[in-house]
């Protein structure tokens, strides 16, 4: 729903600057701009969750991978994205790990199900972030699943819907 309404907005404020009487002052434009680029920070915040973690930062990445491979999850592999930062001249970097893992049967059905729609793929993201936040919290972050579910129909929202529940019993026990 929501993101029906910033698409809703986005297009709003689009048509409303192109469809002008009069040709757009370099104020309006600038103001048309401004508009469109906090209505794309809702909706790139609304397509991210980030919860914080009951667990220390070593303990939080443990317990994710722990709980996806106890769910048959496939596990890609861990980016140590601090390092990365640090290697790259960042030396107050705060601890970050990107885990990349996925329940491969719930993937493809979400996949195959876009494909009898003739949909395009999307709406998948197998990576979790695990950061250490500026207030010293841990902190998972993940892509909206359920979000882009509430947006598709039929057997796409439901395949989605099923990936999102999976997705949020292997965060059980580990958010807040």
């Amino acid at each position: 729903m929501y993101l029906k309404f910033i698409a809703l907005f986005s297009t709003l404020v689009l048509g409303l600057s192109a469809h002008a009487a009069q040709p757009a002052t370099p104020k309006d434009v600038q103001t048309n701009m401004e508009q469109m680029a906090a209505a794309q920070s809702k909706l790139m915040q609304a397509m991210m969750l980030e919860k914080s973690s009951k667990l220390g930062f070593d303990e939080t990445v443990a317990a994710l991978q722990k709980n996806a491979q106890t769910r048959g999850w496939k596990i890609a592999g861990v980016l140590d994205a601090q390092d990365a930062l640090r290697k790259a001249g960042h030396k107050d970097a705060k601890p970050m790990k990107v885990i990349g893992m996925c329940p491969q049967p719930l993937v493809e059905a979400v996949l195959k199900a876009q494909q009898a729609a003739n949909m395009p793929p999307g709406g998948i993201n197998c990576r979790y972030s695990v950061y250490e936040g500026l207030d010293g919290k841990v902190y998972v972050m993940r892509f909206n699943t359920a979000l882009i579910a509430q947006m598709a129909q039929g057997n796409v929202a439901t395949a989605l819907n099923n990936l999102a529940k999976e997705e949020d019993a292997v965060l059980a026990g580990v958010l807040r």
